[in-house]
């Protein structure tokens, strides 16, 4: 009887030490797997062209480092928020050359606009557009000259602010706030496009259409909105 209890008891501490063993042969080769893998971004389901990627759309895995792209993202918060430049299929690498970062001008224009805005072009010269001095990144009021009917005395000549603290997102071609380059036309005029909203829009081309517009730079520090009202020309005399 006392054998068979022997016996128990050396089977029990057999198969527990396998165990222990087995346990401890896996966390090593864990851990040898993990040194020789990164962690990498890579496309959680089929993505279309010109989509706007978010943290849904993404997924982190770990792959032997010799497998690695050279452009491969490592981060899921460095791609969400830029936009795809081609198909991304399920399960590849997302490479930085695949798709467009915020604020990077070399994919062209529309890459620049931010969601739910738009962006609309106007031809300003020396005195409407600050004497040349405007640069992408700038912020601006949109200031017009237009008659206004007060229903009395017919048309009359007032200057109002039609926008204020508006981005400006290129100076003629140029979309790189930090190259001085400024083009001009023959006439020494210039185009301007600024980030607006739809409502923004209409305002700035009735504005446009009924008088002209002039430009005033804001200071970088400043987003403020001043409440004005039309000021006419008998308002000199009050």
């Amino acid at each position: 009887m006392k054998n068979k209890w022997v016996y128990l008891w050396a089977v029990v501490f057999g198969l527990l030490t396998t165990f222990l063993v087995y346990r401890f042969l896996v966390s090593v080769e864990k851990r040898a797997t993990a040194d020789l893998t990164e962690k990498v971004v890579v496309v959680a389901h089929d993505i279309a062209p010109r989509s706007s990627l978010t943290k849904e759309m993404l997924v982190t895995k770990n792959l032997p480092a010799e497998y690695i792209h050279t452009q491969a993202l490592r981060e899921i918060e460095d791609a969400v928020g830029c936009i795809s430049l081609t198909s991304l299929v399920e399960g590849e690498q997302l490479l930085k050359s695949k798709i467009a970062f915020k604020d990077e001008v070399k994919n062209g224009l529309a890459y620049l606009i931010p969601e739910g805005k738009r962006a609309l072009s106007m031809l300003v010269d020396e005195v409407s557009g600050v004497a040349g001095l405007l640069k992408p990144g700038d912020r601006v009021d949109v200031a017009a000259i237009i008659s206004i009917s007060d229903g009395k005395e017919g048309e009359v000549l007032s200057s109002l602010i039609v926008l204020q603290n508006i981005p400006i997102l290129a100076v003629g071609k140029n979309m790189d706030e930090k190259s001085r380059k400024a083009e001009t036309d023959n006439s020494g005029k210039k185009t301007i496009t600024l980030e607006v909203t739809v409502k923004e829009a209409q305002s700035l081309l009735l504005a446009s259409q009924k008088g002209s517009l002039r430009l005033l730079l804001r200071s970088p520090v400043d987003d403020s909105v001043v409440v004005t009202v039309p000021f006419k020309a008998q308002d000199f005399l009050e």
